[in-house]
């Protein structure tokens, strides 16, 4: 590829990634985000980077045959860069590709199952159903594996991760961003017609309610960590007992459990004020902690409905210790 398309392209990736963040589609460093270069090559956003900043020269150049970086020293791909390139191989016509954690997509994972798209959303997402991946823990061989099986027996350009996120294929970036935007409003649809009822939700991860900002105020005279409030109806059914990871990105940023003991955790249920505090290293990775907790009890939610069983506590622990030692310190470089 021509050095200026190459150029293009790769920023072309990095807005994407920063489009996404802005959406709400992504949070911190969740995610990933790749485009073709050529037939035997593609960038992808470099493991554990915050999308805030990053620098096109940043993205790693992949081999499509294995998912792997062509040159030593060009950064490390992100961990799932075996995943996009199963679908570089699969379809020529497949141009960018987006792992996100959206919020009510990824609650839906929870089904359990495959996802029957209804007729007026059918021509909007492209399929008749998602298919839904089979769970396996962030980054591993079994992860990218179910991803393989799961292309080979959809055409679809959405996918469900099973307590992950979603994976959409596209053949640019403004088709890639809508189908996830289309994709949360489909999901947000079914989730209220899940549970029964209308859904409150934040129309974006800084917004507070003023009873949320004033607590945190209170909080914040306690602490030299960075506090954000939940006063969201979907975590105030766990306020009184335990919370447990549903999602993966729950187990990494929030904690093995969540309960009115802080003990190892970021987050701490306080049921009599009916919120959660939840701490992060400024106000602005609160909020992320925030967002993470509030994803975690939809899944929760969605779980008590379809019988799903929570992470077991050996892979929770496995991949907060696996965030706190090596994730959370490269987002912060």
């Amino acid at each position: 590829m021509p050095h200026t398309q190459e150029t293009e392209t790769r920023q072309m990736v990095v807005n994407l990634a920063q489009d996404f963040l802005k959406a709400g589609l992504v949070v911190r460093t969740w995610g990933n985000f790749s485009a073709r270069l050529d037939k035997d090559t593609f960038v992808i956003t470099p493991s554990g980077k915050a999308y805030e900043g990053m620098q096109a020269s940043e993205l790693v150049t992949v081999a499509t045959a294995d998912g792997k970086p062509l040159a030593k020293g060009s950064g490390k791909p992100s961990s799932e860069s075996p995943m996009h390139a199963r679908v570089y191989q699969r379809y020529p016509e497949i141009k960018v590709v987006a792992h996100t954690h959206q919020v009510y997509a990824s609650a839906l994972t929870l089904l359990g199952m495959d996802i029957d798209v209804p007729e007026p959303w059918q021509p909007v997402l492209g399929t008749t159903r998602i298919p839904l991946s089979a769970y396996a823990l962030p980054g591993s061989r079994a992860l990218h594996n179910n991803m393989a099986d799961t292309l080979a027996r959809s055409d679809a350009q959405i996918v469900l991760m099973g307590r992950h996120g979603a994976f959409i294929l596209a053949e640019t970036a403004e088709e890639c961003l809508r189908l996830a935007e289309d994709l949360e409003r489909f999901a947000i649809d079914l989730f209220a017609e899940c549970l029964g009822k209308e859904i409150a939700h934040r129309s974006d991860i800084q917004s507070d309610s003023d009873r949320e900002k004033s607590l945190a105020q209170e909080w914040q005279k306690t602490t030299q960590e960075g506090v954000a409030v939940s006063a969201d109806s979907e975590v105030l059914p766990w306020l009184s007992g335990t919370l447990s990871p549903y999602l993966d990105d729950f187990a990494q940023i929030c904690g093995v459990s969540v309960s009115q003991r802080r003990g190892s955790a970021s987050v701490v249920f306080d049921p009599d004020a009916k919120v959660a505090i939840c701490f992060g290293k400024d106000e602005a990775d609160a909020k992320n902690v925030r967002a993470v907790l509030e994803k975690n009890a939809r899944a929760a939610n969605i779980a008590r409905l379809s019988g799903q069983k929570p992470i077991p506590a050996w892979e929770s622990l496995a991949m907060r210790l696996v965030y706190q030692l090596k994730y959370s310190k490269q987002a912060n470089r």
